[in-house]
């Protein structure tokens, strides 16, 4: 039996002598770590080969020389921890197979703090889903099936009452929602069939708590798609 041949490195440079890439290739295929420089110099991306397909960890850095994404292939796809980053800080923390995120997830805002915190299967929400304020207290607890709202979804105030209580069906309001003071008590009820009211307006001057907007879902979401590119 032949021992394998060793591994080779080959540099790339561009037309003004700058270094571009310096890449590991065995028997003509991409094997080992490649790595992509910028116009600095500075390296813009660390990606893993083997036999000629993304292969082991990946990781992607601004023009600045700051981590972007930290990524984990197996085989050419996306499977394991990836983590994003926004101006140095975790933007996102989860878990892909076989190319589609599925297991733990945790989003967190600019200052760092937990902004979300919840799971994927195969590529969708699923089971509880808990968003938080920038305090740490929790806003709202809801619980998804197959990416789509089911069950029973809670608005809390900062002080941890519960202020609006909703229930959803295949990802529409389908029951009853009522409405709490801060002392937790009913103030008003509503009834909603496949998010359309069936009954009368709460009276005048009952706060309604807004749904939250969850703007660090979109921009892990955008940014997953910015930085992976095509599989």
């Amino acid at each position: 039996m032949s021992a394998a041949n060793p591994p080779e490195t080959i540099e790339r440079r561009n037309a003004a002598g700058v270094l571009v890439e310096r890449a590991t290739f065995r028997d003509g295929v991409l094997d080992g770590p490649t790595v992509l420089f910028g116009p600095e110099a500075l390296a813009a991306a660390e990606i893993g080969f083997a036999a000629g397909v993304r292969d082991g960890p990946m990781v992607l850095y601004d023009t600045d020389g700051a981590v972007l994404a930290r990524l984990t292939y197996r085989a050419g796809v996306l499977d394991g921890p990836a983590t994003l980053y926004a101006g140095g800080k975790p933007l996102t923390e989860m878990t892909y197979a076989a190319g589609v995120g599925d297991g733990p997830l945790r989003s967190f805002t600019p200052a760092g703090s937990l902004a979300a915190s919840g799971a994927l299967r195969r590529g969708r929400l699923h089971g509880a889903f808990t968003i938080f304020r920038p305090d740490g207290s929790v806003m709202q607890l809801q619980h998804y099936v197959g990416g789509l709202l089911e069950g029973e979804q809670l608005d809390l105030d900062p002080a941890g009452v519960v202020r609006r209580r909703a229930e959803y069906r295949a990802g529409r309001l389908d029951g009853t929602v009522t409405h709490y003071d801060a002392a937790g008590q009913p103030t008003a009820h509503q009834v909603f069939v496949a998010d359309k009211e069936v009954t009368a307006a709460p009276p005048p001057g009952v706060s309604k708590m807004p749904t939250p907007q969850k703007p660090w879902l979109q921009r892990w979401w955008d940014a997953a798609k910015a930085l992976i590119g095509p599989q």
